[in-house]
């Protein structure tokens, strides 16, 4: 096992912060020291929770701070006769700096409500709200339905008003927004969209598959029907 350098035993501590998802919606901040011997590596205890990829903010010699990311990260571990060369510490680790790029952000970073089709915020956001996830899927898909039903004038519900209205060589309702080959494509892909929601989740028989306790999965089908809604908005202005 490697001993630690006098150098490094000579050096003082700094308090700097262990940045772990750097830049991200999960980005945590973790209080740590380390011996900044030069701009290029640093010493932390070995029990530090520091790993390749993750970013160090630390002092900057002018007053402010500096964030560094960890290139290359390499563990010694000493002997137990000599823990006491770092404050009582079973190794140290090694790290060696590389370029902190500024991190990519999504436009959205996080799926809510306020972002959805206005249509499903009106049927199914309060449902939601009180945790009534089942219901607030139901209005949501039920929504969608009677929109399609209002636009088309068909006396038809569910996967049978779907398939009316979205048959692929000639649809009620056009939602492609590309012309074409393409177009064909999108208009076949959201004729099972709309046909498979009725048919998945609209119907009471497949209700369970949301649990009724499961917000994320709730949010995910209420983030579907509002695609659903925003596509009939295409479909709507066509009709004008």
């Amino acid at each position: 096992m490697t001993p630690l350098p006098k150098l490094i035993r000579d050096a003082g501590l700094t308090s700097v912060t262990i940045i772990k998802n750097y830049g991200t919606a999960d980005e945590e901040r973790l209080p740590s020291e380390a011996q900044l011997l030069n701009s290029d590596e640093a010493y932390f205890a070995i029990e530090a929770p520091l790993y390749e990829g993750d970013h160090v903010e630390m002092p900057d010699p002018r007053g402010t701070s500096v964030t560094k990311m960890a290139a290359e990260v390499v563990q010694h571990p000493i002997p137990a006769n000599m823990a006491h060369s770092f404050g009582g510490s079973s190794g140290y680790t090694k790290v060696t700096w590389g370029r902190v790029e500024t991190p990519r952000q999504a436009p959205v970073r996080r799926l809510d409500l306020q972002r959805l089709h206005p249509a499903v915020i009106s049927a199914a956001s309060g449902l939601f709200a009180d945790r009534q996830y089942d219901s607030a899927v139901s209005e949501a898909l039920k929504s969608v339905e009677v929109r399609v039903r209002d636009l088309t004038e068909l006396q038809l519900s569910g996967a049978p008003l779907m398939q009316e209205a979205f048959k692929p060589k000639e649809p009620r309702l056009n939602v492609a927004v590309e012309a074409g080959r393409s177009g064909d494509d999108e208009r076949e892909g959201f004729f099972y969209l709309f046909r498979g929601a009725m048919v998945g989740i609209r119907n009471p028989k497949a209700h369970e598959l949301s649990r009724g306790e499961d917000p994320d999965e709730a949010l995910e089908v209420l983030a579907l029907a509002s695609l659903l809604h925003r596509r009939l908005d295409v479909a709507e202005e066509r009709l004008d």
